[in-house]
Parts: C-alpha cells; structure tokens; sequence
C-alpha cells in the first residue's frame, strides 16, 4: 500500500534523510522519499503494522505525525 504522512518539524534536508533512513530501516517499508518543502514523508507498506511503525518510529526522532 501506498502511504503519505504529513509531518511537522522538519526543516532541513538533514531531516529529510534522517526520516527516510530510519523509516526505510523498519520492516514491510521500501521506497521511502521524504519531502521538506512538503512536509511529507511517503513510502510503501506491507500493511497496517508497518504504517504504524513508521508513525512510531517519526515521533521517536521528535516530529510529529499524522
């Protein structure tokens, strides 16, 4: 499934690569592109518990998430 989170708190490109390398590190997740100017991070799950692992592991590194 496709997912796109929305995100606050980002403002940098280090943000950016900080938050796709650690959502692409979790598993049922590939294809993680995130997006400053956006304020997004999208990314393929394999289902459900993946999305939500990906929400977790965003708020652990001090973002917020929708």
């Amino acid at each position: 499934m496709k997912v796109e989170l929305e995100v606050k708190g980002m403002h940098c490109s280090s943000c950016e690569v900080l938050l796709a390398d650690v959502v692409a590190e979790l598993p049922g997740v590939k294809d993680v592109k995130a997006s400053t100017k956006k304020g997004k991070v999208w990314f393929e799950a394999d289902g459900p518990k993946a999305v939500e692992a990906a929400k977790q592991a965003i708020r652990k590194e001090g973002y917020k998430v929708r």
